[in-house]
């Protein structure tokens, strides 16, 4: 009897832990439906990290706000381009380094880092000829839109470290929240085993017969290759360049503007393969 009575509440246990478990482990957002419930959503029992209180003046002061854009975005107030991004002298909120000229309100600290070791294939590569990386030899710089990226992927600075003094106190937040190592990208500096970002892929394909040409290839239904490029000119490949950070208008896992199912987010660009262009 003992021994049944054991194996019952394991059983049991095991039950209640599965559906606590469960009750952690929401089932993944369809694509393009939005940045609710996704790996980005940090403010809903998603992630759970917004705890601030809302003020009495909003009514109950004990309801959490439980946001989801507050992390990286605010209406007023939040980082000004400097001086020399031409961005206005005056105002208030905190003025961000030169390496920053795109800034699309942001409101999460930035990263302190701006010199990070490219991707890098290894002294035993080739250096001349087809079959050289030319992502390498036409040289790479991490523009400002992977930078907001790094400002939490990196690691140096805490998730949940958003807002500034020149906002009202519940939109603030000092951090402490680190990032799952699952999701940290560019660790010390370093981006040498990652993708290479921040090239010029015009000058890239031009000399590389791998690389599709940014005009003609389809990246989603409605968008080409070009579309998703950054910078002057959209020839810059950045982390965005792939990754459909609010999960809209992709159609493909991991926050991807098209699904890697079949390889087809790798082939879009890469010619190794068969593609199979996105039904619209």
């Amino acid at each position: 009897m003992r021994k049944i009575a054991t194996v019952s509440l394991a059983l049991v246990l095991g039950v209640c832990l599965a559906a606590v478990v469960r009750a952690y482990d929401p089932p993944a957002p369809a694509p393009g439906s939005g940045i609710n419930g996704t790996v980005h959503d940090l403010g809903t029992a998603h992630n759970a990290m917004d705890y601030t209180a809302i003020p009495p003046d909003f009514g109950s002061s004990t309801t959490l706000l439980n946001r989801i854009c507050i992390f990286c975005h605010a209406p007023h107030n939040t980082y000004r381009l400097s001086p020399a991004n031409l961005g206005a002298p005056g105002g208030s909120g905190p003025v961000a380094p030169d390496a920053f000229d795109y800034l699309p309100l942001w409101n999460h600290e930035l990263t302190g880092n701006f010199a990070y070791s490219m991707y890098w294939n290894g002294p035993g590569a080739p250096t001349v000829g087809a079959k050289a990386s030319q992502a390498i030899q036409n040289g790479m710089e991490m523009g400002s839109v992977s930078l907001l990226c790094m400002s939490c992927h990196d690691g140096s600075v805490a998730v949940n470290s958003y807002g500034n003094t020149d906002q009202p106190t519940t939109s603030q937040s000092g951090g402490g929240a680190t990032i799952s190592p699952a999701y940290t990208v560019g660790l010390d500096n370093n981006m040498q085993n990652h993708h290479p970002i921040g090239f010029d892929y015009d000058a890239v394909q031009a000399v590389d017969t791998e690389i599709a040409n940014a005009d003609s290839v389809s990246f989603t239904a409605t968008d080409t290759v070009r579309d998703h490029l950054y910078g002057a000119g959209n020839t810059q490949l950045e982390c965005a360049s792939c990754h459909a950070v609010h999960n809209t208008g992709n159609t493909g896992e991991s926050l991807l503007w098209r699904s890697d199912v079949n390889s087809e987010l790798c082939l879009t660009c890469h010619m190794k393969g068969t593609y199979t262009p996105p039904t619209p």
